[in-house]
């Protein structure tokens, strides 16, 4: 394989040379997660014991970790781990046998927070606000449409890959907390997982009791808003509000400071790209009003940095077409419509561009590798 063939990211020799996954710092730093989430990875795998601990130990963690819930383990060895144990073990439903097991007991002092949300969409709201402190480098929001609103969660490091266990971990624990918040029989209107699903859309479907579609832009959870804005039982009072400001103020200490934003103009443009990407109509004019400034002057300072607007959009259509290229059973005409191109015709003129090689090209390389 050529140099200009290899994938955008590439791991670290020496990290490999010990055996452990390759430390890929992100643009804006390495990802990182909380251990609190473990436990719901032991629960998962109660009947292995022991078995798990040389795995932690080849993925730099340790059993005796769980004592301190929020020290931070990078996000791309927590990931790993967790492919690594559903394939060692013989569990493909893990992640989702870990969304059922981790529940608001587990979150601790958060479970009187989420209580205090006083509705199920001021719950969420909640997790949202500490998504950050939680785990880094990570899309965790929402789009309220006229009757549902959805709620996305998306690893943003592209490099961190294959993640299917933390994915479906990551949807099934969020509707095992709203069933606990709100009833044992509620439902999503619909689920969307970023990896394909293919042979398995009746058994995700059963564990989530909705429709589940696969090879979507971002994870997410389609909800009612009537669902949503509905008083929680046992909720917090309304008017204690000073209860609410008091947890929330606690618990925004506790996890210590927000990741800090980068400075550059180049680094937070991208990062907007990146959210929007697949998502949304994604131009200059409306990453410039999310930034709070005009059009021209956002040109000119790309242009200070040396670079430009539309290069940072095809940086980041390159990188996501050729890792959803990268995914199994993915097609063309998906690819296409979730990077904004009108047809496949012009998608394909584009990733030969980039790449030198037309997409089916490139599918029939890392088939035949």
């Amino acid at each position: 394989m050529a140099d200009s063939d290899l994938p955008p990211f590439a791991p670290g020799a020496e990290h490999a040379a010990a055996g452990l996954p390759p430390d890929i710092p992100g643009r804006a730093g390495q990802a990182t997660i909380r251990l609190l989430f473990l436990t719901a990875l032991f629960a998962a795998l109660e009947d292995v014991g022991k078995r798990i601990d040389p795995l932690l130990r080849e993925h730099g963690m340790f059993r005796a970790q769980l004592e301190t819930p929020y020290e931070t383990v990078p996000l791309h060895r927590y990931v790993a781990l967790l492919e690594a144990a559903a394939a060692r073990f013989d569990r493909p439903a893990l992640g989702l046998a870990m969304g059922a097991a981790f529940g608001l007991a587990d979150l601790g002092p958060f479970y009187a927070l989420l209580r205090a949300g006083g509705s199920l969409r001021g719950a969420l709201d909640y997790l949202v606000l500490f998504q950050s402190r939680l785990q880094t480098r990570t899309l965790f929001d929402s789009r309220r449409d006229a009757e549902t609103t959805t709620y996305s969660y998306r690893i943003e490091d592209s490099a961190i890959w294959p993640r299917v266990q933390d994915a479906e971990f990551a949807l099934a624990s969020y509707v095992t907390l709203i069933r606990q918040l709100t009833h044992a029989r509620w439902t999503p209107v619909a689920v969307h997982l970023e990896h394909a699903v293919m042979g398995r859309e009746a058994a995700l479907a059963q564990a989530f009791r909705a429709p589940v579609s696969g090879n979507q832009v971002t994870n997410a959870l389609v909800l009612r808003n009537e669902d949503l804005d509905r008083p929680l039982p046992s909720a917090v009072p309304a008017e204690d509000r000073k209860l609410r400001t008091i947890l929330e103020w606690h618990l925004l200490a506790l996890m210590g400071p927000e990741a800090t934003p980068a400075e550059s103009f180049v680094e937070l443009t991208r990062d907007i790209i990146g959210r929007w990407l697949g998502r949304t109509h994604v131009d200059c004019a409306s990453v410039a009003a999310e930034m709070k400034l005009s059009e021209r002057s956002l040109r000119r300072r790309l242009a200070e940095e040396g670079t430009s607007f539309r290069d940072l959009l095809q940086q980041a259509r390159q990188a996501r077409a050729q890792t959803m290229l990268g995914k199994s059973g993915i097609s063309l005409t998906v690819a296409a419509e979730q990077l904004g191109y009108a047809d496949t015709a012009a998608f394909s003129r584009a990733f030969k561009e980039w790449t030198g090689v037309s997409p089916g090209r490139f599918l029939r390389r890392d088939q035949d590798e």
